[in-house]
């Protein structure tokens, strides 16, 4: 290269030169930035598939809440407008979120009271959040009792605030995803309210549109008076708890179930997430198979697990994307039943048909503390029950100034 074609300087304080004159200072130069960094200081004990965090909106929603966080779901939080129903709660102080709007009485039944008073403490929830859930989070499930003020009003505005949350912390994909909701329904005595019956009828309408359309998943629905029927027994302190425990409790098995392995057959972590992902309503049940030896009995066990469900009637099975089908079983029973496998294999064809096909998962685990064969289901999917919604409207037309 001669001379003529070179360019640039070839001395250092040349370099120095042409830099003084053509890059500016910039005012933020010399600042340090304050980036607020969230820190997972509170660790997650339930050890499943996925990492969960669940809060618990109004009464109902507070005590299903409880429910999970005694089951190791530590990232939960509860939040209500009334300050009494947040005090008898039995989990930290720090988990809880009074919304101090209208005093310690809260919002009574009235579910756009409630949603005022919550988006006024909107910022002040994400915040409570980030201190609660922290990054390391898979979903989020927004537990209420859909009927009362604190529940039905604040569970769609909380969908929002998640989705916010989940783009704040940085998680790939769907946002929508990533959220659930557990949702309950009044007992008839409660629904002799007009007002409760139709709380619980214009946001569970609500609900199942939104799930429909893919803005949240899945939609759990639990039927508090189904739950009354199938267990006339149960006492009044004892109901509460048992519905809240056992609904946990199923959820709590397939997160668990999909991190174990097996000598069969597994319902591995993708399996898991392919079916909470589904979109639309959700049902769970589980049943203790008596008649295993039969050709027949795991799936008419399986069938009647279905319709004695907890939750809501009125699903139409065959509207269902994905479902999955898990047997645990004791040593004995694997080692020493003639066919148990046919009859297995019989009973999941039976799932596939009754869901009207639908993407069938299966699990087959051998637990030897057992000496029964277990068969837990979880369908998703599904199309809203209809049938329990049109009972809700039979309670609102008692209203003389409803909309109904």
């Amino acid at each position: 290269m001669t001379d003529e074609t070179k360019s640039g300087p070839e001395k250092p304080e040349e370099y120095k030169e042409i830099f003084a004159a053509n890059i500016p200072d910039l005012p933020l130069e010399d600042f340090e930035p304050d980036i607020e960094a969230i820190v997972d200081e509170i660790e997650d004990k339930a050890h499943g598939a996925l990492t969960y965090a669940f809060i618990g909106a109004g009464q109902g929603g507070g005590r299903m809440a409880k429910a999970f966080y005694e089951l190791g779901y530590t990232k939960t939080l509860a939040i209500n407008t009334a300050k009494n129903d947040l005090n008898l709660l039995k989990i930290p102080e720090e988990h809880k979120f009074y919304i101090d709007h209208y005093g310690d009485q809260g919002a009574g039944k009235d579910q756009v009271k409630a949603a005022i008073a919550f988006e006024a403490r909107e910022q002040e929830v994400f915040n409570k959040l980030k201190s609660i859930v922290g990054e390391n989070v898979d979903r989020i499930v927004i537990c209420a009792g859909i009927a009362g003020g604190s529940g039905g009003g604040s569970v769609v505005p909380l969908i929002k605030l998640c989705k916010k949350y989940f783009t704040y912390v940085g998680k790939e994909g769907d946002a929508s995803e990533r959220i659930g909701v557990i949702a309950s329904l009044p007992t008839t005595g409660e629904s002799a309210s007009p007002v409760v019956a139709k709380n619980a009828y214009n946001r569970m309408k609500q609900l199942c549109a939104m799930a429909k359309e893919k803005k949240f998943s899945p939609l759990i629905i639990v039927d508090n008076q189904k739950i009354k029927k199938l267990y006339p027994k149960l006492t009044v302190k004892a109901f509460w708890p048992t519905i809240n425990n056992t609904v946990a409790g199923l959820f709590h098995i397939f997160n668990v179930l999909a991190t174990q392995n097996s000598d069969y057959t597994s319902f591995d972590p993708q399996d898991y997430d392919s079916v909470m992902k589904s979109s639309g309503c959700m049902i769970m049940g589980v049943t203790a198979v008596k008649d295993f030896e039969s050709e027949t009995g795991v799936s008419t066990a399986l069938k009647a697990n279905l319709e004695t469900t907890l939750l809501a009637e009125g699903f139409d099975l065959k509207t269902a994307t994905a479902a999955a089908g898990v047997v645990v079983g004791g040593t004995k029973i694997f080692e020493e039943t003639a066919g148990l496998m046919d009859n297995l294999e019989h009973a999941f064809s039976t799932l596939a048909a009754i869901t009207g096909n639908a993407m069938v998962h299966r699990g087959i685990y051998e637990d030897p503390r057992k000496d029964k064969l277990v068969v837990y289901t979880l369908i998703g999917g599904l199309d809203a029950p209809q049938k329990r919604l049109e009972d809700l409207t039979k309670f609102m037309k008692l209203d003389p100034y409803g909309d109904e």
